[in-house]
Protein backbone atom coordinates (compact mmCIF):
# COMPACT_ATOMS: atom_id res chain seq x y z
CA UNK A 1 0.00 0.00 0.00
CA UNK A 2 2.81 2.51 0.70
CA UNK A 3 4.56 1.57 -2.58
CA UNK A 4 1.51 2.14 -4.48
CA UNK A 5 1.10 5.89 -2.64
CA UNK A 6 4.02 6.93 -3.13
CA UNK A 7 4.30 5.62 -7.07
CA UNK A 8 1.21 8.03 -7.05
CA UNK A 9 2.83 11.02 -4.87
CA UNK A 10 6.04 10.95 -7.13
CA UNK A 11 4.22 11.59 -10.30
CA UNK A 12 2.23 14.20 -8.77
CA UNK A 13 5.17 16.03 -8.17
CA UNK A 14 6.51 15.63 -11.31
CA UNK A 15 3.69 17.37 -13.14
CA UNK A 16 3.73 19.92 -10.97
CA UNK A 17 7.28 21.27 -11.59
CA UNK A 18 6.86 20.67 -14.98
CA UNK A 19 3.62 22.61 -14.99
CA UNK A 20 6.08 25.16 -12.93
CA UNK A 21 8.93 25.54 -15.47
CA UNK A 22 6.42 25.65 -18.10
CA UNK A 23 5.18 28.98 -16.48
CA UNK A 24 8.22 30.30 -15.83
CA UNK A 25 9.20 30.07 -19.14
CA UNK A 26 6.05 31.70 -20.57
CA UNK A 27 6.27 34.59 -18.48
CA UNK A 28 9.79 35.32 -19.18
CA UNK A 29 9.72 34.78 -22.80
CA UNK A 30 6.99 37.34 -22.73
CA UNK A 31 8.71 40.06 -20.48
CA UNK A 32 11.67 39.38 -22.75
CA UNK A 33 8.95 40.43 -26.08
CA UNK A 34 7.26 43.07 -23.68
CA UNK A 35 11.18 44.51 -23.26
CA UNK A 36 12.09 44.65 -26.93
CA UNK A 37 8.35 46.46 -28.07
CA UNK A 38 8.83 48.75 -25.18
CA UNK A 39 12.18 49.61 -26.03
CA UNK A 40 11.97 49.63 -29.72
CA UNK A 41 8.93 51.56 -29.47
CA UNK A 42 10.65 54.76 -27.21
CA UNK A 43 14.15 54.23 -28.77
CA UNK A 44 14.20 53.02 -32.51
CA UNK A 45 12.79 55.59 -34.44
CA UNK A 46 13.27 58.77 -32.16
CA UNK A 47 10.88 61.67 -33.06
CA UNK A 48 10.69 65.40 -31.86
CA UNK A 49 7.70 65.67 -30.13
CA UNK A 50 8.13 68.43 -27.78
CA UNK A 51 10.68 70.28 -27.04
CA UNK A 52 10.57 73.69 -24.90
CA UNK A 53 12.47 76.56 -25.99
CA UNK A 54 14.06 80.04 -24.64
CA UNK A 55 14.05 82.89 -26.73
CA UNK A 56 15.29 86.56 -27.10
CA UNK A 57 14.18 88.30 -30.83
CA UNK A 58 12.04 89.99 -32.95
CA UNK A 59 8.20 89.73 -32.38
CA UNK A 60 7.95 88.28 -35.97
CA UNK A 61 10.39 85.84 -35.45
CA UNK A 62 9.10 84.79 -32.00
CA UNK A 63 5.57 84.28 -33.10
CA UNK A 64 6.88 82.22 -36.00
CA UNK A 65 8.47 80.12 -33.50
CA UNK A 66 5.50 79.79 -31.37
CA UNK A 67 3.32 78.72 -34.01
CA UNK A 68 5.34 75.37 -34.31
CA UNK A 69 3.54 72.68 -32.79
CA UNK A 70 6.20 70.47 -31.36
CA UNK A 71 7.66 73.84 -29.68
CA UNK A 72 6.93 75.62 -26.25
CA UNK A 73 8.33 78.76 -26.19
CA UNK A 74 9.85 80.87 -23.15
CA UNK A 75 10.18 84.57 -24.20
CA UNK A 76 13.02 86.43 -22.69
CA UNK A 77 14.47 89.81 -22.49
CA UNK A 78 18.05 89.12 -23.73
CA UNK A 79 21.31 86.64 -24.61
CA UNK A 80 21.90 86.10 -20.47
CA UNK A 81 18.79 84.90 -19.95
CA UNK A 82 18.00 82.96 -22.61
CA UNK A 83 21.27 80.77 -22.23
CA UNK A 84 20.26 80.24 -18.13
CA UNK A 85 17.34 79.12 -18.75
CA UNK A 86 18.88 76.27 -20.82
CA UNK A 87 21.63 75.67 -17.68
CA UNK A 88 19.17 75.87 -15.14
CA UNK A 89 17.14 73.38 -17.25
CA UNK A 90 14.25 75.39 -17.06
CA UNK A 91 14.21 74.68 -21.05
CA UNK A 92 15.67 72.27 -23.55
CA UNK A 93 17.36 75.04 -26.00
CA UNK A 94 17.47 78.82 -26.52
CA UNK A 95 17.79 80.85 -29.22
CA UNK A 96 18.84 84.17 -29.42
CA UNK A 97 19.23 86.75 -32.68
CA UNK A 98 21.53 89.00 -32.42
CA UNK A 99 21.86 92.47 -34.32
CA UNK A 100 24.68 91.64 -36.49
CA UNK A 101 22.42 88.99 -38.25
CA UNK A 102 23.93 85.90 -36.30
CA UNK A 103 21.67 83.62 -34.16
CA UNK A 104 22.88 81.80 -31.21
CA UNK A 105 21.78 78.21 -30.74
CA UNK A 106 22.20 77.47 -26.98
CA UNK A 107 22.37 73.60 -26.16
CA UNK A 108 23.01 70.96 -23.80
CA UNK A 109 24.44 68.24 -24.31
CA UNK A 110 25.19 66.89 -20.44
CA UNK A 111 20.89 66.57 -21.24
CA UNK A 112 21.43 63.85 -23.90
CA UNK A 113 23.42 63.98 -27.19
CA UNK A 114 19.94 63.34 -28.83
CA UNK A 115 18.12 66.34 -27.69
CA UNK A 116 21.27 68.84 -28.38
CA UNK A 117 20.81 67.67 -31.37
CA UNK A 118 17.68 67.62 -32.46
CA UNK A 119 17.88 71.23 -30.75
CA UNK A 120 20.48 72.55 -33.25
CA UNK A 121 18.89 71.21 -36.15
CA UNK A 122 15.77 72.86 -35.31
CA UNK A 123 18.00 76.21 -34.42
CA UNK A 124 19.60 76.00 -37.71
CA UNK A 125 16.59 75.70 -39.98
CA UNK A 126 14.69 78.56 -37.95
CA UNK A 127 18.15 80.30 -38.73
CA UNK A 128 18.39 79.39 -42.19
CA UNK A 129 14.64 79.99 -43.05
CA UNK A 130 15.26 83.67 -41.02
CA UNK A 131 18.38 84.28 -43.41
CA UNK A 132 20.35 84.27 -40.19
CA UNK A 133 24.06 82.80 -39.28
CA UNK A 134 23.79 80.29 -36.74
CA UNK A 135 26.04 80.13 -34.10
CA UNK A 136 25.94 76.97 -31.33
CA UNK A 137 26.99 76.63 -27.96
CA UNK A 138 26.79 73.82 -25.86
CA UNK A 139 26.57 75.29 -22.24
CA UNK A 140 26.60 71.71 -20.37
CA UNK A 141 28.41 69.56 -22.55
CA UNK A 142 29.21 65.99 -21.51
CA UNK A 143 32.33 64.69 -20.64
CA UNK A 144 35.07 63.56 -22.50
CA UNK A 145 34.70 59.96 -21.28
CA UNK A 146 30.95 60.17 -22.11
CA UNK A 147 30.30 62.21 -25.48
CA UNK A 148 26.75 60.55 -25.91
CA UNK A 149 25.26 61.32 -22.77
CA UNK A 150 24.55 57.57 -21.75
CA UNK A 151 26.37 56.58 -19.04
CA UNK A 152 23.90 57.84 -16.43
CA UNK A 153 20.98 55.73 -18.49
CA UNK A 154 23.19 52.41 -18.15
CA UNK A 155 24.17 53.45 -14.28
CA UNK A 156 20.65 53.72 -13.79
CA UNK A 157 19.30 50.57 -15.15
CA UNK A 158 21.64 48.28 -13.24
CA UNK A 159 21.34 49.62 -10.77
CA UNK A 160 17.42 48.43 -10.88
CA UNK A 161 18.45 45.25 -11.62
CA UNK A 162 20.79 44.71 -9.05
CA UNK A 163 18.20 46.67 -6.21
CA UNK A 164 15.16 44.57 -7.35
CA UNK A 165 16.73 41.60 -7.59
CA UNK A 166 18.50 42.41 -4.09
CA UNK A 167 14.90 43.61 -2.11
CA UNK A 168 13.35 40.12 -3.50
CA UNK A 169 16.43 38.06 -2.71
CA UNK A 170 16.04 39.41 1.18
CA UNK A 171 12.46 39.02 1.14
CA UNK A 172 12.89 35.24 0.40
CA UNK A 173 15.74 34.64 2.66
CA UNK A 174 14.61 36.57 5.41
CA UNK A 175 10.52 35.87 5.25
CA UNK A 176 7.82 37.63 6.24
CA UNK A 177 8.49 40.46 8.86
CA UNK A 178 6.24 39.99 11.79
CA UNK A 179 8.36 42.24 14.50
CA UNK A 180 9.80 45.75 14.64
CA UNK A 181 13.40 44.76 15.53
CA UNK A 182 13.18 42.45 12.09
CA UNK A 183 12.15 45.75 10.29
CA UNK A 184 14.85 47.64 11.29
CA UNK A 185 17.79 44.80 10.67
CA UNK A 186 15.40 44.17 7.05
CA UNK A 187 16.04 48.10 6.30
CA UNK A 188 19.55 48.39 8.03
CA UNK A 189 20.75 45.44 5.16
CA UNK A 190 18.57 46.87 2.24
CA UNK A 191 20.68 50.62 3.20
CA UNK A 192 23.66 48.84 3.48
CA UNK A 193 23.37 46.90 0.27
CA UNK A 194 22.11 50.40 -1.24
CA UNK A 195 25.22 51.79 -0.05
CA UNK A 196 28.12 49.05 -1.76
CA UNK A 197 25.88 49.09 -4.88
CA UNK A 198 25.92 52.99 -5.35
CA UNK A 199 29.71 52.77 -4.44
CA UNK A 200 30.70 50.08 -6.60
CA UNK A 201 28.65 51.67 -9.59
CA UNK A 202 30.32 55.08 -8.49
CA UNK A 203 33.73 53.70 -8.05
CA UNK A 204 33.05 52.41 -12.09
CA UNK A 205 31.43 55.56 -14.09
CA UNK A 206 32.83 58.48 -12.05
CA UNK A 207 36.40 57.26 -10.85
CA UNK A 208 37.70 54.45 -13.46
CA UNK A 209 35.59 55.79 -16.80
CA UNK A 210 35.84 59.57 -15.42
CA UNK A 211 32.33 59.78 -17.54
CA UNK A 212 30.59 61.73 -14.72
CA UNK A 213 31.61 65.78 -13.73
CA UNK A 214 29.63 65.63 -11.16
CA UNK A 215 31.65 65.54 -7.39
CA UNK A 216 31.80 61.94 -6.69
CA UNK A 217 29.86 62.50 -3.09
CA UNK A 218 27.01 63.74 -5.06
CA UNK A 219 26.98 61.21 -7.36
CA UNK A 220 26.62 58.24 -4.66
CA UNK A 221 24.21 60.18 -3.15
CA UNK A 222 22.34 60.36 -6.00
CA UNK A 223 22.78 56.49 -6.71
CA UNK A 224 22.05 55.22 -3.28
CA UNK A 225 18.89 57.31 -3.22
CA UNK A 226 17.86 55.24 -6.19
CA UNK A 227 18.69 52.17 -5.09
CA UNK A 228 16.76 52.76 -1.89
CA UNK A 229 13.86 54.04 -3.60
CA UNK A 230 13.41 50.74 -5.94
CA UNK A 231 14.55 48.30 -3.34
CA UNK A 232 12.12 50.16 -0.66
CA UNK A 233 9.09 50.01 -2.51
CA UNK A 234 9.83 46.33 -3.74
CA UNK A 235 9.94 45.65 0.04
CA UNK A 236 7.56 47.52 1.14
CA UNK A 237 4.67 46.11 -2.03
CA UNK A 238 6.01 42.30 -1.10
CA UNK A 239 5.48 43.08 2.47
CA UNK A 240 1.76 44.52 2.29
CA UNK A 241 0.34 42.83 -0.69
CA UNK A 242 2.84 39.79 -1.44
CA UNK A 243 5.08 38.77 -3.77
CA UNK A 244 2.75 38.44 -6.66
CA UNK A 245 2.14 42.10 -6.40
CA UNK A 246 5.92 42.74 -6.15
CA UNK A 247 7.07 40.88 -9.22
CA UNK A 248 3.94 42.83 -11.07
CA UNK A 249 5.89 46.10 -10.02
CA UNK A 250 9.16 44.87 -11.25
CA UNK A 251 7.92 44.09 -14.68
CA UNK A 252 6.14 47.72 -14.84
CA UNK A 253 9.64 48.99 -13.93
CA UNK A 254 11.67 46.93 -16.18
CA UNK A 255 9.55 47.32 -18.53
CA UNK A 256 8.09 50.70 -18.87
CA UNK A 257 9.88 52.76 -16.50
CA UNK A 258 13.12 51.87 -17.99
CA UNK A 259 11.70 52.77 -21.73
CA UNK A 260 10.67 55.73 -19.87
CA UNK A 261 14.20 56.93 -18.27
CA UNK A 262 14.76 58.70 -21.91
CA UNK A 263 18.27 57.73 -21.77
CA UNK A 264 19.19 57.19 -25.08
CA UNK A 265 17.38 59.67 -26.42
CA UNK A 266 15.71 62.12 -23.88
CA UNK A 267 12.30 63.23 -23.12
CA UNK A 268 11.49 65.47 -25.89
CA UNK A 269 11.65 62.45 -28.52
CA UNK A 270 9.35 60.04 -26.55
CA UNK A 271 6.58 59.48 -27.50
CA UNK A 272 3.69 60.82 -25.14
CA UNK A 273 3.17 57.81 -23.51
CA UNK A 274 5.97 57.33 -22.40
CA UNK A 275 7.17 60.92 -21.82
CA UNK A 276 4.16 60.89 -19.73
CA UNK A 277 6.09 58.32 -17.09
CA UNK A 278 9.63 59.95 -17.58
CA UNK A 279 8.59 62.12 -14.45
CA UNK A 280 6.73 59.26 -12.50
CA UNK A 281 9.07 56.24 -12.43
CA UNK A 282 12.15 56.10 -10.88
CA UNK A 283 14.38 55.51 -13.61
CA UNK A 284 13.46 59.18 -15.38
CA UNK A 285 13.91 60.48 -11.75
CA UNK A 286 17.20 58.98 -11.24
CA UNK A 287 18.63 59.56 -14.52
CA UNK A 288 17.25 63.11 -14.41
CA UNK A 289 19.07 63.87 -11.09
CA UNK A 290 22.47 62.50 -11.83
CA UNK A 291 22.54 64.91 -15.15
CA UNK A 292 21.04 67.87 -12.67
CA UNK A 293 24.62 67.24 -10.21
CA UNK A 294 27.21 65.97 -13.10
CA UNK A 295 26.36 68.55 -15.57
CA UNK A 296 23.90 71.44 -14.77
CA UNK A 297 25.74 72.68 -10.92
CA UNK A 298 22.39 70.86 -9.13
CA UNK A 299 19.65 72.97 -11.39
CA UNK A 300 16.54 71.39 -12.12
CA UNK A 301 17.42 68.99 -8.98
CA UNK A 302 14.50 69.86 -7.05
CA UNK A 303 11.27 67.55 -8.86
CA UNK A 304 13.38 64.55 -9.32
CA UNK A 305 14.75 64.34 -5.93
CA UNK A 306 11.05 64.49 -4.29
CA UNK A 307 10.01 61.94 -6.61
CA UNK A 308 12.46 59.27 -5.64
CA UNK A 309 12.18 59.99 -2.02
CA UNK A 310 8.44 59.25 -2.04
CA UNK A 311 9.01 56.06 -4.41
CA UNK A 312 11.14 55.52 -1.08
CA UNK A 313 8.86 56.98 1.51
CA UNK A 314 5.84 54.75 0.10
CA UNK A 315 7.93 51.37 0.26
CA UNK A 316 9.43 51.97 4.00
CA UNK A 317 5.05 53.05 5.04
CA UNK A 318 3.88 50.06 3.15
CA UNK A 319 6.82 47.69 5.74
CA UNK A 320 6.00 49.53 8.21
CA UNK A 321 2.18 49.22 8.10
CA UNK A 322 2.18 44.98 7.16
CA UNK A 323 4.75 44.89 10.27
CA UNK A 324 2.25 46.65 12.79
CA UNK A 325 -0.42 44.35 11.34
CA UNK A 326 1.33 41.46 12.44
CA UNK A 327 2.48 42.39 15.84
CA UNK A 328 1.26 40.90 18.43
CA UNK A 329 0.96 43.62 20.66
CA UNK A 330 -0.17 41.86 24.01
CA UNK A 331 2.57 39.50 23.38
CA UNK A 332 5.10 42.66 23.63
CA UNK A 333 3.42 44.24 26.36
CA UNK A 334 3.90 41.68 28.57
CA UNK A 335 7.27 40.82 27.70
CA UNK A 336 8.90 44.16 28.21
CA UNK A 337 7.12 44.78 31.32
CA UNK A 338 6.74 41.87 32.82
CA UNK A 339 5.79 42.91 36.39
CA UNK A 340 3.18 45.16 35.09
CA UNK A 341 1.58 42.42 32.79
CA UNK A 342 1.74 39.96 36.16
CA UNK A 343 -0.24 42.79 38.08
CA UNK A 344 -3.17 42.81 35.12
CA UNK A 345 -2.85 39.29 34.97
CA UNK A 346 -3.81 38.90 38.68
CA UNK A 347 -6.83 41.38 38.20
CA UNK A 348 -10.03 39.81 36.96
CA UNK A 349 -11.59 41.42 33.98
CA UNK A 350 -15.37 42.60 34.49
CA UNK A 351 -17.77 39.18 34.29
CA UNK A 352 -14.93 36.62 34.41
CA UNK A 353 -15.21 34.74 37.84
CA UNK A 354 -11.87 33.70 40.02
CA UNK A 355 -10.95 29.73 39.88
CA UNK A 356 -12.13 29.72 43.03
CA UNK A 357 -15.91 30.42 42.31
Amino acid sequence: MAKHQAAERYPARDRAAVRTVALATIGLTLLVIAMIASYSGAFAKPTLHHMTVAIAGPEQLVDGIRGQDVLTVNEVGDDAAARAQVYERKTDAAFVVAPNGEMKIYVAGGGGHSVAAAAETVGRSIAAKAGLRPDVEDVAPASAGDPSGTVEFYAIIFISIGASVGATVFVRVMGTVRKPLTLALRSATLAGYAALLAGAVTLYVDVILDALTGHTGQVFAVLWLYAMAVGGVITGVAAAFGAVASMVLTAFLVVVGNAAAAGPVGRPLLSGFYSTFTAIVPQGSGVSLLRSVSYFGGNGAMTPLVTLAIWAGSGALLAFLATASRVNYRALYERYLPGRAGRDRALLRPGVLSPAD
